[in-house]
């Protein structure tokens, strides 16, 4: 008997957790979210995130306790079609970011923990105007540290998200450190939804320029961003498809191992 597929089930692509809906859905998600004040989570995991969950065992755990993973990465929407749970559709986190504003901007508070202070100032002055009745919207950076933020800081971060009085609060860190800072707040903190969404803002300001519409749709942002930063891309990328490539053949001659290595990249 065919297993009955649901709004939200959890599937698994080697190891990482993602979630069955589309934008609507998600969206829905948001809104159930800030309508019955309780405290939820989003990762929008891509190839990276797949490398790093085979790779890094705090943001494992992390991604083992989001409450919606919606895929961003093209690969990733791929690999569903030969699962129980084909996707239909690929959410780029930086689109359902503005989506999000778009639908709740008038109604609820943002907040953005991350990203520098004027790339922030750029994109919240582009926001305002795209959306002159939007309720609020404010920005804590943390300083940077070498490794995860020490406990001192991560407090810093709680009280500034419940000063806030925020209902969506984004992480703008970049992977693994912002989804593992959503999993060391996300019991201390009054929000609504807490999503990670790496360098969003700096393509909402156009301090980094984002691919073409037409690349986005064929799924080829990735080459975009080789051709825009290749000293620092081309590195990225191919550990990434390293890690992939040993998952999979693990995976295809069953070899019973979590992790390829045992902490970090």
């Amino acid at each position: 008997m065919a297993t009955e597929r649901k709004i939200y089930d959890k599937f698994r692509i080697f190891g990482i957790p993602i979630s069955y809906c589309d934008t609507k859905q998600a969206l829905e998600f948001v809104g159930k979210s800030i309508n019955n004040k309780e405290t939820n989570s989003i990762f929008t995991p891509c190839l990276e995130s797949l490398a790093l969950y085979n790779t890094n065992d705090v943001f494992a755990e992390a991604s083992d306790n989001v409450d919606l993973s919606i895929v961003d990465g093209i690969t990733l929407v791929i690999m569903s079609k030969f699962t129980k749970y084909p996707l239909h559709e690929r959410i780029t986190g930086a689109t359902f970011v503005v989506e999000i504003i778009r639908e709740f901007n008038e109604t609820a508070k943002f907040f953005v923990v991350g990203s520098k202070p004027e790339n922030l100032d750029i994109a919240f002055a582009k926001l305002h105007k795209d959306f002159p009745n939007m309720k609020g919207i404010e920005y804590y950076s943390p300083p940077f540290y070498k490794g995860f933020f020490p406990q001192e800081e991560v407090d810093i971060v709680i009280k500034k998200i419940n000063e806030s009085n925020a209902n969506v609060v984004f992480f703008a860190l970049g992977a693994p450190k912002q989804e593992m800072l959503i999993q060391a707040v996300k019991t201390h903190v009054k929000a609504n939804i807490l999503m990670s969404c790496g360098g969003t803002f700096e393509f909402i300001g156009g301090v980094v320029q984002r691919a073409p519409r037409r690349i986005q749709k064929m799924g080829l942002e990735w080459a975009f961003r080789i051709y825009s930063e290749p000293n620092r891309m081309i590195k990225r990328y191919a550990w990434q498809a390293k890690v992939f490539f040993i998952v999979v053949f693990r995976a295809i001659f069953g070899i019973k191992r979590k992790r390829v290595i045992s902490k970090g990249q």
